[in-house]
């Protein structure tokens, strides 16, 4: 009991008289804390659901469910408990109307059942006033409680908190809240969820795409890299990860996410295991075109790679000997390119007239103009720098660098 109960009880032992009923002196001691308080208001904000609050008013559900009447009489019991649910859950209650509430649920109960029956329930509406009390001194105190969120609700958060700071260019920061966000889908991911599309499916609350969002950190990761290899690392964990949690996901998701282990070997320096990842993937999908691709860049594409235009000609050509690769065109695309750039004239020209190229006379490749029944709208570019790890503008999910890069620049 509080203070000034007690000292009520006191009082009226040492004077040898009968104290009230405690029930009393607990109203009283409320309408006193009141009384003493009333320039003090709670707030009527809403915010999100507390569940730790919520969970605290199920002894009373479940002692009321037990004292044994009929549905038609139970349900005017459960109607009051309805209405003190709806205002704890999400805060901007009054602390004044929860008590009203709960003393109209004694009264209501008075009139159902015997005190005997009631005594179950109404030691429960004596816990959930108690920890009420406790709760609001806190809050006049300037103490705000803390939410006690579930997993599923803190990935939410952690992937938002990241979003913001990208939006600002804290790449770091970002991958940092991501990374932890990572953590928290590993607790929420059981065996039978094979794919991510099984995982949104089980978690329908979640506000991003997690398909989305694990290529973007995949992507973000590799950025951040750039200035602080330890995210690099961290790169390498993440996809590995990705494909060890969501073994089912669909083939292209699994070149992407093959492509981005060995990019990021291959930037740690780790070249033998690089291209170890790589042939396993070729063996693998033999006919994705994509794969060859990937393999090929590391040797030539980036403006700091060692150039060795020969390996990246032969890895293209291999794709081009398998007469059922799928993204033909992309890969001839890329092999003109590298001759392009490895000042290969002739081997350029034949590539060039498989694409539909015609030749300007400053030499400069441009594509055949298709007749009007399919020419589709042009593209918008985006007016700022992109780099080169970003989405390509063009919309075709790959990354700048191995999309649009090089025709950008030429």
């Amino acid at each position: 009991m509080r203070s000034f109960a007690a000292s009520i009880i006191s009082e009226a032992t040492r004077l040898g008289v009968e104290a009230p009923n405690a029930e009393v002196i607990l109203m009283a001691d409320d309408e006193r804390t009141v009384s003493r308080d009333r320039a003090w208001k709670a707030s009527t904000d809403t915010g999100r659901y507390d569940r730790a609050r919520v969970a605290r008013l199920q002894p009373i559900v479940e002692a009321v469910n037990q004292v044994g009447l009929p549905v038609d009489r139970l349900r005017k019991l459960r109607g009051i408990l309805n209405a003190l649910e709806i205002q704890i859950e999400d805060g901007g209650d009054s602390p004044e109307v929860n008590r009203h509430l709960l003393e109209t649920l004694r009264i209501a109960l008075r009139h159902q059942v015997n005190e005997q029956q009631a005594q179950p329930a109404f030691a429960a509406i004596d816990t959930f006033s108690q920890q009420e009390s406790e709760r609001w001194v806190q809050i006049r105190a300037g103490h705000t409680p803390i939410l006690e969120l579930t997993v599923e609700e803190q990935l939410n958060d952690l992937i938002q908190q990241g979003s913001e700071l990208l939006d600002k260019s804290r790449t770091a920061d970002a991958c940092d809240q991501w990374l932890e966000a990572w953590e928290k889908l590993k607790q929420l991911v059981g065996p039978e969820l094979k794919t991510i599309e099984a995982f949104e499916l089980a978690y329908p609350d979640l506000t991003m795409s997690i398909f989305n969002w694990c290529s973007d950190m995949e992507m973000e990761l590799s950025n951040a890299g750039l200035r602080n290899p330890r995210y690099l690392d961290h790169r390498l964990r993440f996809v590995r990860e990705a494909l060890a949690v969501f073994p089912d996901e669909d083939t292209d998701h699994q070149i992407s996410f093959r492509r981005a282990e060995s990019e990021a070997l291959w930037e740690l320096g780790r070249h033998a295991e690089a291209e170890a990842v790589f042939a396993a993937m070729i063996e693998r999908y033999p006919e994705e075109g994509w794969g060859y691709i990937g393999w090929s860049d590391i040797y030539w594409l980036d403006d700091e790679s060692s150039k060795e235009y020969s390996k990246a000609e032969t890895i293209l050509k291999r794709a081009l000997t398998r007469t059922s690769v799928q993204d033909r065109s992309d890969v001839l695309e890329r092999l003109h390119d590298l001759y392009v750039e490895w000042e290969k004239p002739k081997e350029r020209a034949f590539i060039a007239a498989q694409l539909g190229y015609t030749q300007r006379p400053s030499k400069s490749p441009i594509r055949v103009v298709p007749p009007p029944s399919v020419l589709v709208p042009p593209k918008m570019t985006s007016p700022r720098k992109r780099g080169r790890n970003e989405p390509c503008w063009c919309g075709s999910g790959k990354k700048y660098k191995n999309c649009h890069l090089r025709q950008d620049s030429q």
